[in-house]
């Protein structure tokens, strides 16, 4: 600081830009570490839905005896087998603007069924987190484009760069 005349004080130049350029380096980190707070966050409401889609789907189960089929239809989520939707067992239906999340069941003695997560325009920030997360289950990624009509016998492990699409195998085939 720089005294001019008699009792009056002023910042230099570069003491002023020098602050501005801190201030800039802390916003700059604090806005890195609030994209990857809201990508977790958005990650983890998709694993959530996810889980409550497997436990509903277990309930249907232990109702009807067959695994759903519960797919996008419009904008609700609806059951092929015409028994009861999501919505018997949940409180909210896992259909939002950028994903939705489905259970695609065959039935039978060897029956399996497989929560199935599809991302319609969920950013590719937090499909990664979602990779990260599903590390501690067994997640497994395809690329869905229209409508799903099977799901592969060996899909590869997710990759947020290849797939927009997750499986979680509630009861597989060995």
């Amino acid at each position: 600081m720089k005294r001019l005349g008699r009792k009056r004080w002023a910042f230099t130049l570069v003491e002023i830009l020098i602050v501005l350029l801190l201030i800039g380096i802390l916003a700059g980190a604090l806005m890195l570490v609030s994209f990857s707070v809201t990508a977790k966050a958005e990650a983890t409401r998709i694993v959530e839905d996810m889980r409550a889609m497997k436990s509903a789907a277990m309930l249907y189960y232990a109702d009807f005896g067959l695994w759903p089929v519960w797919m996008k239809s419009g904008t609700t989520i609806r059951d092929a087998n015409n028994r009861a939707t999501p919505d018997k067992y949940l409180e909210s239906i896992p259909l939002r603007g950028d994903h939705w999340v489905g259970v695609a069941g065959v039935s039978g003695d060897l029956g399996e069924a497989t929560v199935i997560f599809v991302s319609t325009s969920v950013s590719s920030t937090t499909l990664e987190r979602l990779g990260v997360m599903g590390s501690g289950f067994p997640l497994y990624g395809i690329t869905v484009a229209g409508r799903i009509t099977a799901i592969p016998d060996n899909p590869d492990v997710f990759d947020a760069s290849t797939h927009n699409a997750a499986l979680w195998y509630i009861r597989k085939n060995q």
